[in-house]
């Protein structure tokens, strides 16, 4: 079992770092040959194991009050998090992080990453998380950054119930103004109804049929203009267009959890159930700009071109559960786990934007109404068995099963624009009123085993791992757009949305009242498929891998330890990208592009003891990186979270990484530590992503620049003082200690892009990809053929030489200060959490505009827990927490010949929670 496995290790550290350093050459006896013991091991985790490591427990995230995995990795030294969701580690992004669940990859609901979202983690279904830095081979190869190992919540050792209720409220929020509109009665549980998507045959016909396809109209009257007006008037939810304003209310929570034990003859069982439910507002009220470049060279400027405010309101319902069956046997060597787990959110979200809009010339008002739903479930069955062989065999063994999806129906977008400088507003139609329907559906499955062999051979002790895995990732994705068109003879007034000017929509010409159900029909109005031909936006991806490896960790003397070992991983990545489905799936026009490549993958781990309780580590390893499935489509995609668009590239190439890492720590105490270390990792073929001007607007692609380089340090501390050993003992302070825990992070990295080396890129021509090889296997070499291939481009035309990787901060800190009564079981922390300027988007190298650079807020909270008991029994536990003190908010700029513009910003609000429990 991994507790025996770190218990073996620590007692085998134990054992050697008591002799003094200059007992490894003359160790002083008495005359009775007995050993002088002059100093005292000091344990912790990070210490015991192998590698360059962090680890977060129950203790820890106590003293936050996080309430999800995200936002407790956000205080790990050298992490950061963006978009509330996904971890960057050391500076590189989460395409170079790996999460696993008790061994197991998760599948990812996200539809432009293989990343998991870690905000759908409740940390209160957590045991505790490992976060490793540097590579050992019983890993996945897909390690750049680090990989976040997530335990979760062991068997009890007694029986409990607990009961919880939690309530927040946010001054940028609650009980304020925000958007709102109808939906289904069910949405308060986060579980759509009917109110959104088709009916009956219209959802067959749908899911089979491009109904954009009018040439077929004469074949099958279910592509006829007749029928699409009756297909799109099935959705009847006029309520989904109309946003209104009103109050907004607070966060409300409710968990339970329960376990029990049952003890027999050889052997026990143990349950461990829980389920919670949040129900929780945001309302993100700001601006959101663009700019133009004005001159060039040394004059060369930034002014605002676009002028909008924009209020988006989201309701996010979240229902997790979890279910932990197991058996052990009364020796515990052996012990068998099944275990369940559900993770869900739903966001419901209203957005309007107003202001002007220099494309069009014209004040504009913008709306969109949307639903997406996010849920992971996971199935897995293990076991750990100890045998005697050796001083002990160890043999873990996993299966699971993981099944991941986000659906997005019936997604509402609108636009008005204003008539002159003083006229109406008239409502948009075709490219600016349309209602989509997005999808991802992902499967993984997993099954591996670890052998674990502690052996003494030639005089040393040896621990030899071995171990097998296979992993089968396949996803689905899909997104259908539906444009608002209209007839000849309808009137255009019938778009008008204010005539009198009095500032509210005139009967008839509001959004709702315009696709109104007596408008919807051939000869007024119809919705009618956009994209899907030209630039389809559906695929099929999978990603096979099949990995060995062997590693040893041996104590080579009483004061060096060395982790050697390799992984050899093979991997198939393919993705057909191909329009919208058809009735005959001959008829089905796949766009292909695949990846297969064999990894030997080496890591060797060097451990010095070198004086009491001081050790130093180095460690070198090669690891691995692979695109994200939609980054390989040669198409057009469409983010309906963020409303921009990116084209994908077939001829992306597996990142290679070669990491090389130094840590010293001294421990002075359990759980009191100073750690100083430093990285250095080259990349070979890195994926970045670029600006690609289509037309008016703007897109991003991806490409493999020739290299990166990535370099930092990272110092960490922690300490507790006993205010009884600093004052008198018979003192009110006397059952209290004062703990201060920091760490700080600097990393640079740099981008190499030369004139005189090529990338790859998809040749666009005419809307289609144009690949002149035909083979998928394109390399830059091909780019010496004279003449040189079009898919050929100079890297510096591209990419900015020297530029920095996109998500990486230079600078990360956290703070922790407080005071833990163990007599009253309170505790109180101010947290500081500084995440410094990185960047959003890259540089366009085409018109000259600056990197994309994003400020994300500096958090200052307070958290104050206590556990008490009552006179009629039960332990109760209140937390009290106040965040972003500072009442920081978030914005994003580009700076530019001395100018700088903020594009994006909005207020983050200062929040007020409390959490009330009773375990019986």
């Amino acid at each position: 079992m991994h507790s025996n496995r770190i218990a073996l290790t620590a007692a085998l550290l134990a054992t050697t770092s008591l002799v003094p350093l200059g007992a490894a050459f003359a160790q002083e006896t008495t005359t009775d040959d007995v050993i002088t013991v002059r100093y005292q091991y000091v344990p912790d985790d990070k210490r015991v194991t192998s590698e360059v490591s962090s680890f977060l427990d129950v203790d820890d995230i106590l003293t936050t009050g996080d309430s999800d995995i995200a936002s407790a990795l956000a205080r790990v030294t050298g992490i950061s998090v963006t978009d509330g969701r996904f971890v960057v580690v050391r500076g590189l992004n989460d395409r170079y992080s790996n999460t696993l669940i008790n061994g197991s990859p998760l599948a990812s609901p996200e539809p432009f990453r293989r990343a998991v979202p870690l905000d759908l983690f409740p940390t209160s279904l957590i045991s505790n998380i490992l976060i490793q830095k540097t590579f050992s081979p019983e890993y996945p190869g897909e390690f750049g950054g680090g990989l976040v190992q997530i335990e979760t919540t062991r068997l009890p050792e007694e029986g409990f119930l607990e009961l919880g209720v939690s309530a927040a409220a946010n001054t940028a929020t609650s009980f304020n103004e925000g958007l709102l509109h109808d939906g289904g009665s069910n949405d308060w549980t986060g579980f759509g109804d009917d109110t959104r998507g088709f009916d009956g045959e219209f959802a067959e016909t749908f899911a089979n049929f491009n109904v954009q396809r009018q040439q077929l109209g004469g074949i099958d009257s279910r592509t006829g203009a007749v029928y699409q007006a009756e297909m799109i008037r099935s959705l009847a939810d006029e309520e989904l267009w109309v946003i209104q304003e009103g109050d907004i209310g607070g966060d409300v929570g409710v968990s339970v959890d329960a376990g029990e034990r049952f003890d027999f003859d050889g052997f026990s069982l143990g349950v461990l159930s829980a389920v919670s439910y949040d129900n929780g507002w945001e309302t993100r009220t700001g601006v959101r700009n663009d700019i133009d470049v004005t001159g060039a060279g040394d004059t060369a400027g930034i002014r605002q071109s676009n002028d909008k405010e924009r209020t988006v309101t989201t309701n996010t319902i979240e229902l997790n559960g979890m279910f932990n069956l197991g058996v052990e046997s009364a020796s515990g060597d052996h012990a068998v786990s099944a275990l369940a787990l559900v993770l869900r959110s739903t966001d419901k979200d209203s957005e309007i934007s107003t202001g002007f809009d220099e494309d069009d010339n014209t004040q504009i008002i913008e709306g969109r109404t949307g639903w997406f739903e996010r849920q992971v479930y996971t199935y897995q069955l293990s076991g750990e068995h100890v045998f005697e062989l050796g001083q002990g065999l160890e043999v873990d063994w996993r299966g699971s099963f993981a099944d991941a999806s986000r659906n997005a129906p019936d997604q509402r977008l609108f636009k008005y624009e204003q008539q002159g400088d003083t006229g109406p507003f008239t409502l948009q139609n075709e490219d600016d009123t349309r209602i989509r329907f997005s999808r991802v559906d992902e499967e993984t499955t997993e099954y591996g085993v670890d052998f674990t062999l502690p052996v003494a051979l030639f005089g040393l002790d040896w621990e030899w791992k071995a171990g097998y895995s296979n992993v089968e990732r396949e996803r689905a994705s899909s997104l259908r757009e539906l444009g608002a068109r209209r007839s000849g003879i309808v009137p255009n007034d019938l778009f008008a949305v204010d005539t009198d000017g009095d500032g509210v929509a005139d009967e008839g010409t509001r959004v709702d009242f315009v696709f109104a159900d007596e408008n919807i029909h051939p000869n007024r109005f119809r919705f009618t498929e956009v994209g899907g031909l030209a630039f389809p936006e559906a695929y099929d991806a999978t990603i096979d891998t099949e990995a060995f490896y062997l590693g040893t960790d041996v104590q080579v003397t009483p004061f060096l330890r060395a982790a050697l070992g390799g992984r050899l991983e093979d991997g198939e990545q393919t993705l057909n990208t191909f329009g919208a489905p058809e009735a005959n799936p001959a008829e089905r026009q796949d766009i292909e592009a695949r990846i297969s490549e064999e990894y030997f993958l080496p890591a060797a781990t060097l451990t010095w003891t070198f004086a009491d309780n001081l050790q130093f580590r180095v460690g070198y390893s090669e690891t691995i990186t692979r695109p994200q499935f939609r980054e390989l489509g040669p198409t057009l995609f469409f983010n309906t979270e963020t409303d921009t668009r990116f084209r994908g590239n077939p001829f992306l190439q597996n990142t290679e990484i070669n990491n090389y890492d130094a840590r010293l720590e001294y421990y002075f105490g359990r759980e009191q530590f100073i750690t100083a270390g430093v990285f250095h990792k080259e990349l070979e073929n890195p994926i970045v992503e670029y600006v690609l001007p289509e037309g008016e607007s703007l897109s991003t692609s991806f490409v493999n620049a020739p290299e990166a380089t990535l370099t930092g340090f990272e110092i960490e501390y922690e300490q507790a003082f006993d205010l009884a050993d600093m004052f008198e003992r018979d003192g009110w302070w006397s059952d209290f200690e004062v703990f201060v825990k920091g760490n700080f992070t600097y990393t640079e990295s740099e981008i190499s892009a030369p004139d005189d080396q090529f990338v790859l890129v998809a040749d666009i021509s005419g809307g289609s990809v144009v690949n002149e090889t035909g083979d998928a296997a394109v390399t830059p070499a091909d780019c010496d053929a004279s003449p040189r291939p079009s898919f050929c481009i100079p890297a510096g035309q591209l990419l900015e030489d020297g530029a920095q990787l996109q998500g990486q901060s230079e600078y990360l800190a956290n703070l922790q200060l407080g005071f833990e009564n163990t007599e009253t079981l309170t505790r109180t922390a101010l947290l500081v959490n500084y995440t410094g300027e990185r960047v959003r988007a890259l540089s366009d190298r085409s018109t000259g505009a600056p990197a994309l650079m994003e400020e994300p807020p500096v958090m200052l909270d307070l958290v104050h827990s206590r556990s008490f008991e009552l006179d009629r029994g039960g332990v109760y536990d209140v937390r009290l927490a106040v965040r972003n003190l500072l009442g920081e908010d978030y914005q994003a700029s580009y700076s530019l010949g001395g100018d700088t513009i903020v594009v994006d910003s909005y207020d983050v609000g200062t929040t007020f929670s409390i959490s009330l429990s009773r375990r019986f």
